[in-house]
């Protein structure tokens, strides 16, 4: 006898679709709902500590930036993890590259950004943990080290250059040369006011860091002792990084509604989180980093979404109408270098910049990854 059970699928296995899969078992009947998530690997990657990860053993971040998914959902509550890659969608099904096809009554897409570079760890998770010791010995053996921004200006992109070489430059030798390229006149973006980025170059300017604005530089060919810029600058390096990011997980969506996708490949959502599909049909929400809203793309943003499209949810599986709104979320930004300096913005009176103290106490000493992990814990099982 076929099921009678309402399905809820959410694709994405990152903070976003963690965040709903775990709100909503809590509140679902497991006699009358089944929750799945779907989930490239069998671990997830708590973003924020995994340049500490790279860097270094201390402090374990490189076991603990790795989590597990199997206190997600507590015992008799719904929910099943299921790892697989989406290779495309149809209305009420959804088609994994290995063959397997998933039925669904409501949909999350909360798939992410592919990352390319030191963040693009394999999905196997014992070669994920040979690819952050091979990271380990590639940054302890260089002495002249230069991360290069290799894509469009996004706030994921610059962050990862500016933070990466200051927990280079605290964790392993003070003699390495550390030089950052980036291509606009400041660090960050036109999102934060030139105070607060140019108080990020000089914090930066002061551990040492050599910082090259208004310029490129491709990554170099074969064997090499130095890269020469766009502009002409020559640069010795032994170790170059190429720092490529905001790539959006969403390609599989175009033969499901291509209207749905923008250029960059966003997803365009309603005030409900809702995703406008041609078809008329409201059971499709989308959140995180892929969504199309005029801010900037931070797990910070992660539980005001959710909230918004769990209570929606919630609320269609009852037929009541759903009257969440997602409302954005303040700009505020905290950047490390290291775990004892950085600086911080936040958005309130005239903008308040903060510094080494604040930054470090905020984020730079744990990274928010004690936070991370317990959102991959289900509340009964803390």
């Amino acid at each position: 006898m076929a099921s009678t059970k309402r399905i809820i699928l959410i694709i994405g296995g990152g903070a976003a679709g963690a965040a709903v899969a775990s709100s909503l078992s809590q509140s679902l009947d497991a006699s009358a709902y089944t929750l799945q998530l779907v989930t490239e690997r069998s671990f997830s990657i708590i973003y924020p500590g995994m340049l500490r990860a790279l860097t270094t053993s201390e402090g374990g971040f490189d076991e603990r930036a790795l989590m597990s998914y199997d206190k997600l959902f507590a015992p008799g509550k719904p929910g099943e993890v299921i790892v697989g890659s989406v290779a495309s969608i149809e209305d009420g099904t959804a088609h994994l590259a290995d063959g397997r096809t998933l039925a669904y009554d409501w949909l999350v897409l909360a798939t992410g950004t592919l990352w390319e570079g030191p963040l693009a760890l394999p999905q196997d998770r014992e070669r994920a943990r040979e690819w952050i010791n091979d990271w380990h010995a590639k940054l302890a053996e260089a002495k002249d080290i230069v991360i290069i921004g290799g894509g469009a200006v996004g706030i994921g992109e610059i962050n990862i250059l500016v933070e990466f070489s200051g927990e280079i430059r605290h964790f392993l030798s003070p003699d390495k040369r550390i030089t950052i390229v980036h291509s606009q006149d400041q660090l960050l973006n036109a999102a934060y006011p030139p105070k607060y980025r140019n108080s990020i170059l000089k914090a930066a300017e002061a551990k040492g860091i050599n910082v090259v604005l208004n310029d490129r530089a491709a990554p170099p060919q074969g064997d090499y002792t130095s890269i020469r810029t766009e502009n002409g600058v020559e640069i010795p390096a032994d170790l170059v990084i190429t720092v490529r990011g905001g790539k959006l997980n969403t390609a599989f969506l175009s033969s499901f509604d291509s209207t749905i996708l923008t250029t960059s490949g966003s997803v365009k959502v309603l005030p409900t989180l809702q995703v406008p599909l041609t078809n008329g049909k409201s059971n499709v929400f989308a959140i995180g980093d892929i969504i199309e809203w005029p801010q900037q793309k931070m797990v910070s943003k992660v539980p005001t979404q959710a909230s918004v499209v769990v209570a929606n949810i919630l609320s269609a599986v009852k037929g009541a109408p759903m009257k969440q709104q997602y409302k954005g979320f303040m700009e505020a930004i905290s950047v490390p270098l290291g775990p004892e300096g950085g600086r911080s913005f936040i958005p309130v009176l005239w903008g308040v910049i903060v510094g080494d103290f604040f930054t470090s106490t905020l984020k730079g000493k744990a990274l928010f990854v004690d936070q991370g992990r317990r959102g991959y814990i289900a509340p009964q099982l803390r």
